[in-house]
């Protein structure tokens, strides 16, 4: 295990009953990188960043694979030693910011209370760094948002309240759910190039999960594209965006339109959906929708993987392109 390594994966399944949510999942992320988890929705992002937060639903369970999180094997600890080390070495930043942050509390309170629970600091040590970190984070009047409720905030405002309290604990590692969801271009860019800050000053590592392809192309220095709870295709992001191996990736390459669109035309789409049942099977999972798939992909499919590059496709290759 590298030194620098902040969180780990190897082989991770979780299932709900006898159905695979994700299988088999490689992942990792080390000090002061930015690395995107791309993919449609249901294809398994948010519910391995549980995985890495102890967070999973009632219903599931991890049934195989080990995580590793700040040095410390997740499988070998109890349940309150567990907690302690998320909450004080990762935050999250959620996409839904209407619904994370409690209608009813004041922002204070809600910024304050886990700091004082955790017993890092007095009330007026709490308050004193809540009202620091809100203007690290572009809030030039932290007093009034401090005694504001969410619903008196933008989404913009509410979504640097997040970033803020997510701070609060000064981790290592930050997970973005999807965080420009919901907010307008500008303010997307505004809240991105705050990640970026954020990365370069305090040097926090970033996960950052996204449907959108070009902001991960913009901002991640690595990348994981998912479907269907498996890692499909993973690898520096200028090589996966600018060369991708995968059919899957391709596929959702394709569909970003250009300036040069034909705005009479409707957005091409891919045909089908996620599969919810059989993510487990040894065979292409992606066959299916796969305008490319042949005999081959009904077999078991070895991936190709050879650290740089990881393609789980029975066609794969990891060499980039010769340039003429």
């Amino acid at each position: 295990m590298e030194n620098n390594r902040l969180v780990q994966a190897n082989g991770v399944t979780v299932r709900a009953g006898d159905q695979a949510l994700i299988y088999n999942v490689d992942f990792h992320i080390d000090t002061n990188e930015i690395v995107g988890i791309a993919g449609e929705s249901g294809s398994g992002k948010s519910m391995l960043t549980k995985v890495i937060l102890n967070i999973l639903p009632k219903d599931c369970r991890q049934t195989d694979g080990e995580v590793v999180v700040l040095g410390q094997r997740m499988n070998g600890l109890t349940n309150q030693a567990k907690d302690k080390l998320i909450t004080s070495g990762l935050g999250l930043v959620p996409q839904n910011t209407v619904v994370y942050l409690h209608p009813l509390i004041k922002i204070q309170s809600q910024m304050i209370d886990g700091y004082i629970h955790r017993k890092l600091g007095s009330k007026k040590e709490a308050i004193e760094k809540a009202s620091g970190l809100l203007k690290e984070v572009g809030i030039d009047d932290p007093k009034r948002v401090l005694n504001s409720y969410p619903a008196q905030l933008s989404g913009g405002m509410r979504q640097r309240v997040n970033i803020a309290m997510a701070l609060m604990s000064d981790p290592k590692l930050l997970i973005a759910d999807e965080p420009t969801t919901a907010l307008d271009c500008v303010v997307q860019q505004q809240v991105l190039d705050l990640f970026v800050q954020l990365n370069q000053t305090r040097h926090v590592a970033i996960i950052m999960i996204s449907h959108n392809l070009d902001l991960l192309r913009a901002y991640c220095s690595r990348v994981y594209v998912m479907y269907a709870g498996r890692i499909v295709e993973s690898g520096n992001a200028d090589a996966v965006f600018n060369d991708p191996k995968h059919p899957y990736t391709k596929a959702l390459l394709s569909l970003i339109p250009g300036l040069e669109v034909d705005k009479t035309k409707p957005l091409a789409e891919l045909p089908g959906m996620v599969p919810e049942k059989d993510r487990d099977r040894t065979s292409c999972i992606f066959a299916p929708r796969c305008p490319k798939a042949a005999d081959a992909c009904g077999q078991t499919i070895q991936p190709v993987d050879d650290n740089d590059r990881y393609i789980l496709c029975p066609f794969a290759d990891s060499k980039p392109k010769e340039v003429a």
